[in-house]
């Protein structure tokens, strides 16, 4: 039973990641109601993962993967606040494009991989994917997600308030958990592809 929730809860996730990669890419990577809204369904979805690890259903950490999906879902918070932006960007790429980027290629892949570990028909291609692009994609990714903290900041009164003080501490513990996580993930890579 668990098994099969889990082959459905990834083919989903795999399609949702999938169409809202297509719908910005068609779209000129503009945030509207469609694509928030597969962005919010995509992303609030990961919150299952945490119990998914909790309940000893998948290998990952339940801790490790609270501190991934608050962050993204952080970021969505701000992104629901201000889906008009103005964005911020850096070398002509806003933090949108590059958090659309990152975290739809990386999901694609690894809710395809971890569908075909379920299926028992482990895709090394997919393997190799999922334990190298993130080299590349989980900086951008944490790039795009300050740039969006960023322009959420930067159209606020910087006044001492709690909410500014809280965003501004959770932009502060990016400098403490990125480099542990990539840590984390270039520990996974070396003993899954050794």
């Amino acid at each position: 039973m668990v098994r099969s929730y889990l082959i459905f809860y990834n083919v989903a996730l795999t399609l949702l990641w999938g169409a809202y990669l297509i719908y910005m890419l068609l779209n000129g990577f503009q945030l509207d109601e469609t694509s928030l809204l597969l962005l919010n369904i995509a992303q609030l979805a990961a919150i299952l993962e945490i119990g998914h690890a909790a309940l000893k259903w998948v290998k990952s950490s339940a801790f490790t993967t609270f501190i991934q999906v608050f962050s993204r879902i952080f970021v969505l918070l701000l992104l629901n606040l201000m889906p008009n932006g103005p964005f911020i960007g850096c070398c002509g790429i806003n933090g949108l494009v590059l958090i659309t980027l990152a975290w739809s290629i990386t999901e694609v892949v690894r809710y395809s991989y971890y569908t075909t570990i379920l299926l028992n028909n482990e895709s090394s291609i997919l393997l190799t994917l999922r334990y190298t692009l993130f080299l590349v994609l989980y900086p951008m990714g944490v790039i795009g997600e300050a740039l969006i903290i960023v322009s959420y900041l930067q159209n606020q009164d910087w006044a001492m308030t709690l909410p500014n003080i809280v965003i501004g501490l959770i932009f502060l513990s990016y400098f403490y958990f990125f480099p542990q996580m990539y840590k984390h993930m270039l520990k996974q890579r070396k003993k899954k592809l050794a």
